[in-house]
């Protein structure tokens, strides 16, 4: 079990990001001790790997908590997956290049 102090850490991320991830439902109910204390296991790191690195790609928290529900699904939609993880994917190759040619100016 990890604090979400040692979780803000390893992510890189500040404590009130992953708590609005939680209060979003981007992150599963992450459990709490008698003093409420989160307590994130190795399967809560996997959700927050997963969102850190959608938001990192530049998903919207909406469309990140799209992904994470329709990937969630009984019988998800792998094309339309696959077609948002190809449209960051092109958006972060527009941003590169946009960034390269900044820098040559």
């Amino acid at each position: 079990m990890y604090t979400i102090a040692e979780v803000a850490q390893k992510f890189h991320v500040s404590k009130n990001t992953l708590r609005y991830y939680e209060s979003v439902n981007l992150l599963p109910s992450i459990q709490r001790d008698d003093n409420g204390i989160r307590h994130y296991s190795e399967a809560d790191l996997e959700a927050v790997n997963r969102v850190v690195h959608m938001r990192r790609l530049g998903a919207s928290v909406k469309e990140a908590l799209w992904f994470d529900q329709e990937m969630s699904q009984a019988n998800p939609d792998y094309d339309e997956g696959i077609a948002f993880l190809r449209q960051l994917d092109a958006t972060l190759d527009q941003k590169i290049a946009e960034i390269a040619q900044q820098k040559n100016f």
